[in-house]
């Protein structure tokens, strides 16, 4: 995972608005994924959040689940931080404990749910795209909700350069700066280890995932139930 990027205060910053000019229906996908969650996680249930720096699904579940539990992984110190300033701010803060690291740094649990939204393609297909994966699974118990949503695309398709033209059109559509835009998809391209989603769905039955079903879509981002 590209965590120096994520240790950079700019990037930090700049965080707290990027998803919402870049990834289609930002919020209702945290909608949904707290709808499906209450569809399977108990009242009191605990649940796990790898990629949880920024804080910002974390409050929204948070909220959509006023007595679940947290422990909530990510690598980057300050993203760490800023999730916790966002979570002490709706009082939501003694439910949520914060760990920096990986999903192999969580506890074992087991865990009646977990999450993963917009970090799994930071994460190589090298073997430890799969070992996150499996790290999820091994701490959830029988039956348990998975909801990954992440960034697909095939970077090796003719198509490529118009799904990353349409990437910089919707954020300039929302109101992010053309430099900005021209830069994340340069970042994007060069960074970002995008997979075609049919690989991420192989990945998750690889995991030990089953039942995986698709619940959101927004161009270029997708969005997973599976179950343990």
């Amino acid at each position: 995972m590209n965590k120096a990027f994520f240790d950079n205060p700019e990037a930090v910053a700049a965080y707290e608005q990027g998803p919402r000019w870049f990834v289609p229906a930002y919020e209702a996908s945290h909608d949904m994924a707290t709808v499906l969650l209450q569809e399977f996680v108990a009242e009191t249930g605990h649940i796990l959040v790898v990629g949880a720096g920024g804080g910002i699904e974390l409050a929204a579940l948070a909220q959509g689940g006023p007595h679940w539990r947290f422990t909530g992984v990510d690598p980057a110190g300050p993203m760490i931080e800023m999730a916790r300033g966002r979570l002490a701010a709706i009082g939501a803060l003694d439910r949520v404990d914060l760990i920096q690291g990986f999903a192999s740094d969580a506890p074992a649990g087991p865990f009646d749910a977990a999450t993963c939204f917009l970090t799994l393609h930071f994460v190589p297909d090298d073997g430890a795209r799969l070992a996150t994966l499996q790290d999820i699974r091994s701490r959830l118990k029988p039956g348990a909700p998975f909801l990954l949503i992440n960034g697909c695309l095939d970077k090796t398709s003719a198509r490529y350069p118009r799904d990353m033209a349409r990437y910089s059109a919707f954020a300039r559509f929302k109101g992010a700066p053309d430099e900005l835009t021209r830069n994340a998809a340069v970042a994007v391209t060069e960074q970002v280890h995008l997979l075609p989603a049919a690989r991420d769905e192989a990945l998750l039955g690889e995991a030990g995932f089953h039942s995986v079903e698709p619940f959101y879509r927004g161009l270029w981002v997708h969005g997973w139930l599976a179950h343990a």
